[in-house]
């Protein structure tokens, strides 16, 4: 899609707009008045570049932006209006004159027309790309989490009793384990939070040893998902923030 866009920028500058300007007396004009023509031409492509780039991805960030697009059209539209107006002596008859205004109209008309709708799906079709390529890299996260966590437990769960039910969870799944009091709230891959009666300190002794470790009072984290560390805290994968690391348990941290 995007090349062929790239192709109807091409046809449109450098078939369309000087093929426009030909079908009027634009020979004359150059012997007469070339800096004038000169000018004219300029205008027209800077105005198509304003509307392919400019005008377009801007009409889709809402009334905000289809405001702003429709006062810059304004604006264009007053200096085209003041270029038609530059005088400009013909040796031949005002109907020549004519003939020119009305072609700085048509051209207006034309690259705004072509500009504006072009840029805005040029700009809708690099959004989708750039959300597909950001699915894509989402995906292959979650790809790499699941085979580093299958490889670290290999299907290994603990059991633990949350609304009087008693619940399996899959070690590979927890993201972290959050203190609330005398509660335990595992947050998981792909499932609901669990929310148990069990202290930290008897979740800890349930998970195997040198595979999760105790990051916080309020926090045990799997030592397989530690991404960064810093001095207060450690990123964790699949966690948006960071969670932070205790005093006490800093050292803990350092020597895994």
């Amino acid at each position: 899609m995007r090349r062929t866009i790239l192709i109807l920028d091409i046809i449109f500058c450098a078939i369309v707009v000087p093929g426009m300007m030909f079908l009027f007396p634009t020979g004359e004009w150059l012997q007469w008045h070339a800096g004038y023509v000169l000018a004219y031409v300029l205008w027209i492509y800077a105005l198509l570049l304003l509307s392919r780039k400019g005008l377009g991805p801007l009409i889709l960030q809402g009334w905000k932006g289809v405001l702003t697009v429709v006062g810059i059209i304004f604006l264009s539209a007053v200096v085209t209006f003041l270029l038609s107006l530059t005088p400009v002596d013909f040796p031949n008859e005002t109907a020549e004159m004519s003939l020119h205004l009305r072609a700085m109209w048509i051209l207006f008309l034309a690259v705004i027309s072509y500009g504006v709708p072009v840029g805005m799906l040029s700009a809708k079709i690099k959004e989708l790309s750039h959300i597909k390529e950001e699915e894509e890299e989402a995906q292959n996260a979650r790809n790499a989490l699941e085979s580093r966590a299958s490889e670290a437990f290999a299907g290994q769960e603990i059991q633990v009793k949350s609304s009087y039910k008693t619940v399996h969870i899959p070690l590979s799944a927890i993201r972290y384990i959050e203190g609330r009091n005398n509660y335990a709230c595992f947050h998981l891959d792909h499932m609901n939070d669990v929310v148990s009666q069990i202290t930290l300190k008897s979740v800890l002794e349930m998970l195997p040893k040198g595979k999760f470790i105790r990051v916080h009072r309020s926090f045990i984290v799997p030592l397989w998902r530690i991404e960064k560390r810093s001095m207060g805290a450690v990123s964790i994968m699949g966690v948006e923030e960071p969670l932070p690391v205790g005093r006490s348990y800093k050292d803990q941290l350092d020597n895994v």
